[in-house]
């Protein structure tokens, strides 16, 4: 095991993303649990406080939303017109975790008793 020297930022929807999604595609048959608990997550640079994630996160937040958007519906035509900071901060929780352990060839399997 070994930590990675890099921060992870969680994009989790809300309910406003949720009815978007609704919108243009009525059928799909997802909820907001189910896009919260698979929510997108990010590898971004390493910080050592909350609030210099955030800001990474809120100055790179329209590339983010259109990424949100396009994982659901390609037309941009249907994306919403009004894609502001403030907007996203509505349709969105953004959730930063500092500590990244790679675990990969790191844990060794238990014998069963």
């Amino acid at each position: 095991m070994y930590i990675i020297n890099r921060s992870i930022a969680i994009i989790r929807p809300k309910q406003p993303f949720l009815a978007w999604i609704l919108s243009v595609e009525d059928d799909v048959g997802v909820t907001l649990e189910e896009l919260r608990n698979d929510a997108n997550v990010l590898l971004i640079p390493e910080y050592d406080s909350q609030e210099d994630a955030l800001e990474y996160i809120y100055t790179n937040y329209e590339n983010i939303f259109e990424m949100e958007l396009e994982d659901w519906y390609t037309v941009e035509e249907c994306w919403p017109e009004n894609r502001s900071l403030k907007f996203f901060k509505e349709w969105f929780d953004v959730e930063i975790h500092q500590m990244i352990i790679d675990t990969v060839d790191g844990f060794i399997e238990k014998e069963e008793v």
